[in-house]
């Protein structure tokens, strides 16, 4: 006997400009509950969602909308950004954080544009499982100013190239830990 199978859409299916204007992290959850008869379990996953956002923008206050956002990958010889697309990208939208982010195919970065992405605060998304000290004591990041200032983390990339809900409420755990309090 063979199980049954169901291709779920996944972002490689949909146009580049759908991809930056709907969140798919969302729809494949409404997707396969409705597949599974769930649907009340996805819009109950998406409200505890919508309420750890909300509680973030009231967390940071009157800071939301002045604190900008950059995330970059570094690992495997490169250095790239978050494409519009990217849950990244959704998640710091739904919160309402400015934040640098690219369209799709332009992430990569080089040594003269890394300075583009000196904004507030950085997070960088360890793709080579290395120490902190490597990018802050590194000359191309301990020039930026956001690790001048100490607002540059670097994070898991178990935790933030997650897919779904539980990758998304794995950057929110990240957003709530290293987010500034807001007056």
């Amino acid at each position: 006997m063979i199980a049954p199978t169901v291709s779920v859409p996944n972002d490689a299916d949909i146009p580049a400009i759908d991809r930056e204007n709907k969140a798919y992290f969302k729809e494949n959850i409404r997707y396969l509950a409705k597949l599974l008869g769930q649907e009340t379990k996805a819009e109950e996953v998406l409200n505890q969602y919508q309420k750890r956002t909300e509680e973030l923008k009231r967390r940071l206050g009157n800071q939301l909308q002045q604190i900008e956002v950059s995330v970059l990958f570094s690992g495997e010889g490169y250095t790239w950004t978050i494409a519009k697309s990217d849950t990244i990208s959704y998640i710091l939208r739904d919160i309402g954080l400015r934040h640098k982010a690219v369209s799709d195919g332009k992430w990569n970065l080089s040594i003269e544009t890394i300075n583009e992405y000196d904004a507030d605060i950085l997070f960088i998304i360890d793709v080579d499982e290395r120490k902190s000290s490597f990018y802050f004591q590194h000359p191309i990041f301990s020039n930026l100013k956001v690790v001048k200032n100490n607002r540059a983390y670097v994070v898991s990339q178990e935790n933030w190239r997650g897919f779904g809900m539980s990758g998304a409420n794995k950057i929110l755990d990240d957003l709530f830990k290293y987010l500034p309090e807001g007056r």
